[in-house]
């Protein structure tokens, strides 16, 4: 067996989700957009991640003194 890279690995979180999207999830999911709820919510995620990669830069610009 192969041993993942450090970066490679996932870690198993839990969340609650709002039935409302919940159900969008599996409207989804049943339309063959995705294969399961764990895919469409690790590609939300990573849309997320994608939109706001400069938000940290963003927030550590806003708070350090202007030269």
């Amino acid at each position: 067996m192969r041993w993942k890279k450090e970066e490679e690995r996932k870690e198993h979180v839990t969340v609650w989700i709002d039935r409302k999207n919940l159900d969008y999830l599996d409207t989804l999911i049943d339309r063959g957009v995705f294969e399961n709820r764990s895919q469409a919510i690790r590609h939300a995620i990573r849309t997320f991640v994608n939109i706001d990669k400069g938000l940290i830069r963003y927030i550590d610009s806003a708070s350090s003194p202007a030269e």
